[in-house]
């Protein structure tokens, strides 16, 4: 069991008091799914653990689209947002549903992470569902970090441990057979055990930010800077002006605190020292002021300086060691250092490169001359590998020699975008050059362009023999293992050209697009009306090429059958992105002749939606998972509002608000009137069997689409089509108001004068919308 009473006291001391933070399920007490899932298999291999995808031996693992973090998150009420799996065998075949693993929100708000998978479990954050103390209010800005078995057998009520900003860096990683989430809180780096149940602080007080491994979250090992602080433990501290490069591990601990004489011995090895007497001192002071101790002997967390880490250089130069600056900081007394000044560490990145044997991680740096000024002339980016640091007569000192580094780009003026990898001994990076707007790789000191006019590019991924890039919301990709006569423009060598994918839209505002094996896995931010419902889609990347001639001929073909017709077209890719004519269907007898569609139009439409033989979006995209029933109702009323394109005149618009206008300030003054009312509701009635036609109109395909099924759920639609209401229920709405104006201004003219005190007062008009122009149809057929 956790230790509940430092939970309970980290809650009490938040700003925001969680009425249930007391109320644990316990360590065995768990939410159990209907059904518990067949061929989950702990020994299999995991890719992509860590982002909003992941494969597990037979399965595709992933989130369900993008929701808010203030849906109910009530255990089992979950759809879009949850995590669902599906086969691997059957990602592409729209026909496949997928299955729920944890009908909860995967929500937290830091898109660097996202499910890890270990064994037969899985890790993840989630909004939490307790309480505010003050005012009842769901604490949804909380994230709960939790693990659930990837068959759906139990998931925690309870949780490992909570954190109060749902933004937070995290990443759940394995180090030596335990599973850790590392984590940060007030600025310091964190590290929970999940076996133990125990928090360990690894880190306080480093110079900026912490950085993780960019492509393996399950990597243990993060790196930070350090300043050096001499007289910590005093009234007149002192910082020198280099500083230290640190790892640490999430497996670090302090390996025992001396409490009798203030000081701690970490699991590195090294073993920090203070002042008691002052440290004394100032809990003296803050009891006489009544303020709380700042110093806990036997926590050492509460000491001047909390660093768990390992040292992986040091800065100090050689002036500094020969005025006896060397401090409690510098292990590796009495080295010669490489230079007088010494140096201060910028961390650009840290990265791994490669699986198993072959694999390869380290540290991107930049370093000045701790004097800086004219003594400050390296600019150069460097690498360090892991290994070296690691290596048992690593010296943290002599090891600030740049013959220990990999020199990978004499400055960092193209890097800051760039994406690295490594040949070798070799670390090739591909850029686009701000000023030329050229797509360029630097390979074995080489530099190569691969293609011109790139501008506003943002470097993905490199998978197989093709860099990714995303420009906006589209994805293009590129062979670039090419030499320069591949790219070379007259040659004209497709392979090597840039392949822009046209029916793949990305929410840029998520997680970024993955490519696990030849399948990409995106959340799909294209629009249907207006409205984007951000689900995850799968597409091919095999026959890339061959897809793309394909969808750009089928869009010719579109355009070629509608032949200038704007509302035919339309009609047209609804059917070809959705494979349905439900929306057309409720849509095309709307009434008007002028309004509605022409005969031969429908026939069109009706010959293109017979023909098996036409390309489908289905060829080229597939949806993941399901779609919940109040996205796929707003789907279809999306649709029919494309499809209608009535067009609204300025006069109509100009109508329309004094219409409504009338009807709400006059029913809201008569309504303390009952003859008024009576007179309101007998013309109303009047209109109740029309009413009822119109709700059987617009609710006429409401229920047909299955939302689990993944096939007849698209959401795409026509950026080119204006959109207009195309809303007939509303429409008649309005008739019936109309006449209940009318009847409402005749009886008010037999209305006799109302006492003073009888008035009621009147609540503020708003101007109404096509949502409430629905409801108040709804409302008038009930009536």
């Amino acid at each position: 069991m956790r230790d509940k009473s430092k939970k309970i006291l980290s809650i009490v001391a938040a700003a925001t008091m969680l009425s249930t933070a007391f109320a644990f399920g316990g360590c065995g007490d768990y939410y159990t799914n209907d059904t518990t899932l067949s061929g989950v298999n702990a020994a299999d291999a995991v890719s992509s653990n860590g982002g909003f995808v992941v494969e597990k031996g037979d399965y595709v693992y992933f989130i369900n689209g993008v929701e808010n973090y203030t849906a109910d998150n009530t255990f089992g009420e979950a759809v879009k947002g949850s995590l669902m799996r599906k086969k691997k065998a059957d990602v592409l075949n729209g026909e496949v549903k997928a299955e729920t693993v944890v009908p909860s929100l995967f929500v937290a708000q830091n898109f660097n992470a996202g499910i890890f998978i270990y064994e037969d479990k899985v890790y993840y954050a989630t909004p939490t569902t307790d309480k505010s103390i003050e005012d009842g209010t769901v604490q949804n800005s909380w994230i709960d970090f939790k693990s659930a078995k990837l068959d759906g057998s139990a998931t925690m009520k309870d949780y490992y441990f909570r954190l109060e900003n749902n933004a937070s860096n995290y990443r759940f990683v394995e180090d030596n057979g335990v599973v850790y989430c590392l984590f940060e809180e007030d600025g310091a780096l964190k590290s929970f055990n999940t076996e133990t149940e125990e928090t360990t602080t690894l880190v306080k007080g480093a110079e900026g930010s912490f950085y993780y491994d960019m492509n393996d979250l399950t990597n243990p090992v993060v790196y930070y800077t350090m300043a050096v602080t001499v007289n910590a433990d005093s009234d007149a501290p002192s910082t020198l002006k280099y500083n230290q490069l640190y790892q640490v591990s999430a497996s670090a601990t302090v390996a025992s605190v001396d409490k009798d004489n203030a000081s701690y011995t970490t699991s590195a090895g090294y073993t920090y020292s203070f002042n008691k007497t002052f440290m004394e001192e100032k809990n003296a002071e803050a009891k006489d002021n009544k303020t709380d101790e700042p110093y806990q002997f036997d926590d050492y967390t509460t000491y001047p300086y909390v660093n768990l880490g390992t040292l992986a250089l040091d800065g100090i130069g050689s002036l500094s060691t020969g005025h006896g600056f060397e401090t409690q900081y510098n292990p590796d007394k009495g080295t010669t250092a490489e230079t007088a000044n010494g140096y201060k560490y910028t961390i650009v990145s840290y990265a791994s490169y490669g699986e198993g044997a072959s694999k390869v991680s380290g540290v991107y740096f930049t370093r000045a001359d701790a004097e800086g000024g004219v003594y400050d002339v390296d600019k150069s980016l460097y690498f360090l590998d892991d290994a070296k640091v690691s290596a048992s007569d690593w010296n943290t000192v002599s090891g600030n020699k740049t013959s220990n580094f990999t020199k990978v780009a004499s400055n960092t003026t193209n890097t800051a975008n760039a994406i690295f990898y490594v040949d070798g001994s070799n670390h090739n990076y591909i850029y686009v050059d701000a000023t030329s707007n050229k797509l360029t790789k630097m390979e074995n000191g080489a530099e190569v362009v691969m293609a011109t006019g790139v501008t506003g590019a943002t470097m993905l991924k490199l998978s197989g023999d093709y860099l990714y890039y995303t420009t906006g919301t589209d994805l293009s990709r590129i062979n670039y293992k090419g030499n320069a006569d591949a790219y070379h423009p007259i040659l004209e060598n497709e392979e090597y050209k840039i392949t822009t994918i046209p029916y793949v839209t990305w929410n840029s505002n998520w997680y970024k697009p993955e490519i696990i094996g030849d399948t990409l896995f995106y959340c799909n931010g294209d629009t249907v009306n207006g409205a984007s419902y951000n689900y995850v889609y799968a597409a091919g990347l095999t026959n890339l090429a061959a897809d793309v001639e394909a969808y750009e001929t089928a869009m010719d073909d579109l355009d070629e059958l509608a032949d200038g017709d704007s509302k035919l077209l339309t009609a047209l890719k609804y059917n070809f992105k959705t494979g349905e004519t439900s929306a057309f269907d409720a849509v095309k007898d709307n009434g008007e002749e002028d309004e509605g569609y022409t005969q031969e139009q429908k026939d069109a439409f009706k010959a293109y939606a017979e023909d098996t033989a036409k390309v489908r979006m289905s060829k080229f995209i597939t949806l993941m998972g399901k779609v919940n029933d109040a996205d796929a109702d707003a789907m279809q009323a999306g649709w029919e509002s494309s499809l209608n394109l009535i067009t609204q005149t300025e006069e109509e618009a100009e109508e329309e608000f004094p219409t409504w206008a009338i009807v709400l300030i006059v029913v809201g003054s008569v309504l303390v009137v009952g003859g008024v009312v009576a007179v309101v509701l007998v013309v109303l009635n009047k209109k109740k069997k029309q009413a009822e036609k119109n709700e059987k109109i617009a609710n006429a395909f409401k229920n047909k689409i299955d939302t689990t099924d993944d096939k007849s759920i698209d959401v795409y639609a026509d950026d080119e089509v204006e959109e207009t209401p195309a809303e007939e229920a509303a429409e008649t709405t309005e008739e019936v108001v109309e006449e209940a104006v009318e009847a409402v201004e005749e009886a008010t003219e037999e209305v006799v004068e109302v006492p003073a005190e009888t008035v009621v007062e009147e609540a503020p008009v708003e101007q109404p919308t096509e949502e409430t122009t629905a409801e108040t149809t709804e409302e008038t057929t009930q009536e």
